[in-house]
């Protein structure tokens, strides 16, 4: 969801000269050959940097910048985040390289990172979902405080997540929801019905699809998620071919969750890129909750579109709506649903 628009705003740095606290991440000697304007986002400043190091080598970098405290965390979070993915897929992710405050303008925050030529096209069939199987498989389990969250705030676009800590998925889920309910209804404004739904949402829908996975002997281990993988944010490499992940909002959670976005037909990829990550990792059980567990997943998404776009039109509100009703006409009693079905895990608190 990020970096996709029109930039209106101006960068800091004027002709070939970078702010010295930009310049302080680069290598000692670096000269500055060129900063040109690159990519396009409603939420931040993105530019290309040209430079020469002191063997001769031309090197480039990609920057993007933020103002305001909103500015400050987003950088942040890109570089606590880009940083994670980069340690499990160092030839997937642009290497982060830093983040910080201009000197001369200490309102304004900047990520920097390297300059990967990517091509903007739907990312292999194959190659993509083993990659994202492989990153989740690799990190499961590796979670810091063996918990679901992250160590600072994530930014969906300019959403911020809430990633405290929490011991249980549907614990950090919910919250997640709730969150997101939240700014959605402040965005595009009170809803009677919106507000029933919520409160079925939270209190019936997710413990029903979401306790499960850690109850009556089932267990997930939190792995890192993207949590933005549309066609904007994975491309192929220019040369390899490669799929290349960025502008990546993690934290860990349960790997199912990074399929949410694949579910919309908006985003081009699908059951196909679906059917080919579960050859890498099987279903979580229960195995018969998966694809109302993935609509679950996928309703977030629709939720933080309704929330940006708070001038246009309520059909992304309305999809939510609609898809949050037909799982509250499934489970009408909630995690009740579940024992009656399987009474075997009757005490399921």
């Amino acid at each position: 969801m990020s970096d996709a628009g029109t930039q209106k705003g101006k960068s800091v740095e004027k002709g070939f000269d970078l702010d010295d606290h930009v310049l302080a991440k680069l290598p000692p000697g670096t000269k500055v050959l060129s900063i040109a304007p690159h990519g396009a986002s409603l939420w931040v400043q993105t530019v290309r940097i040209d430079t020469r190091l002191p063997d001769g080598t031309i090197k480039i970098y990609f920057k993007k910048g933020g103002s305001g405290e909103r500015g400050r965390m987003m950088m942040e979070g890109t570089f606590e985040s880009e940083t994670a993915f980069y340690s499990f897929a160092p030839k997937n992710v642009p290497k982060p390289v830093g983040w910080g405050t201009y000197k001369s303008d200490t309102n304004s925050h900047f990520y920097i990172c390297d300059f990967q030529d990517m091509i903007e096209d739907l990312p292999d069939i194959r190659k993509f979902p083993a990659l994202m199987a492989r990153i989740h498989l690799d990190s499961m389990g590796k979670s810091p405080t063996g918990k679901f969250g992250f160590h600072v705030t994530t930014h969906l676009a300019n959403i911020p997540n809430d990633n405290s800590w929490r011991d249980t998925w549907e614990e950090w889920y919910s919250a997640a929801i709730r969150r997101m309910l939240e700014l959605e209804e402040k965005s595009r404004g009170s809803d009677p019905e919106l507000t029933e739904i919520s409160k079925g949402l939270l209190e019936k829908v997710i413990p029903r699809l979401l306790r499960p996975l850690q109850t009556g002997g089932r267990e997930i281990k939190p792995c890192l998620i993207h949590s933005d993988l549309w066609p904007g944010n994975v491309m192929p490499d220019a040369e390899t071919e490669e799929p290349i992940i960025f502008d990546s909002c993690a934290f860990w959670g349960h790997n199912e969750a990074d399929l949410g976005t694949w579910r919309s037909p908006r985003y081009r990829l699908g059951k196909p890129y679906i059917k080919e990550y579960l050859k890498h990792i099987p279903v979580s059980a229960p195995v018969e909750d998966f694809d109302d567990r993935n609509a679950l997943y996928a309703m977030r998404y629709n939720m933080l579109v309704s929330t940006m776009n708070k001038d246009g039109s309520l059909v992304h509100r309305q999809k939510f709506m609609s898809e949050a009703k037909k799982l509250l006409e499934k489970y009408p009693n909630g995690i009740d649903d579940f024992k009656d079905k399987m009474p075997q895990v009757a005490k399921l608190t």
